[in-house]
């Protein structure tokens, strides 16, 4: 009888510690966001996308620690906000700038 209580209990600490492995894992997700700049402010950015025919807009707060690479913000540019999910809100990490499309002159 104590051998299958011990057992039980081996069982329900191993499904607890891989259960909060799995949580951590979540927490530790890189979360991406893919827009255009509407808005942009010395303390947050503000981009928006359209998916499947729903636009969506989003506020990022800036701070010393965000990195911008690929060149210098601008509105109505494409860019791509890896950010950390808050509280009430969410933090840029990187913004990165995606270049401009080329048109084609033919």
């Amino acid at each position: 009888m104590k051998l299958r209580w011990s057992l039980l209990l081996m069982v329900l600490s191993f499904a607890f510690i891989a259960r909060s492995a799995a949580a951590q894992d979540d927490q530790d997700k890189d979360n991406y966001f893919t827009g255009t700049l509407v808005e942009n402010a010395s303390d947050h950015l503000k981009v928006s996308r359209v998916l499947q025919g729903k636009s969506e807009e989003r506020v990022f707060k800036v701070n010393a620690q965000t990195k911008i690479e690929g060149g210098r913000l601008r509105l109505r540019q494409r860019v791509t906000v890896r950010y950390v999910a808050g509280d009430d809100s969410d933090t840029a990490i990187l913004v990165i700038v995606r270049p401009a499309a080329q048109k084609n002159k033919k």
